[in-house]
């Protein structure tokens, strides 16, 4: 876990704080993804959870990627649209992996 010096300002601590909460939104990201969803719907439904940490759209995207990368949601395969209509990737967890928030 990253980690801030004394000498270090107060927004660097407040970010170093907030890195612990990485595995807790890619926990949240993934259970959010057990229906299969684009980013856009990903995070209208990560919005919803009440016990979710607060994480920024492209946080809950950057967190997306790396379920990707390890595994854990992967595409299906199928495209959405964007509120603009422009072509998405539609996304979903990997069921039979067990995810659990540290």
């Amino acid at each position: 876990m990253a980690r801030a010096r004394a000498t270090d300002p107060q927004t660097s601590h407040d970010a170093a704080e907030s890195v612990k909460n990485v595995t807790q939104i890619q926990y949240w990201v993934y259970k959010s993804l057990l229906g299969a969803r684009t980013d856009e719907e990903l995070v209208e439904v990560y919005r919803k959870w009440k016990h979710a940490p607060r994480a920024s759209d492209s946080g809950i995207r950057s967190r997306r990627a790396e379920l990707v990368s390890m595994g854990l949601v992967e595409p299906t395969g199928i495209h959405g649209q964007t509120k603009y209509g422009r072509k998405a990737t539609v996304w979903q967890a990997v069921l039979g992996k067990e995810v659990l928030a540290k």
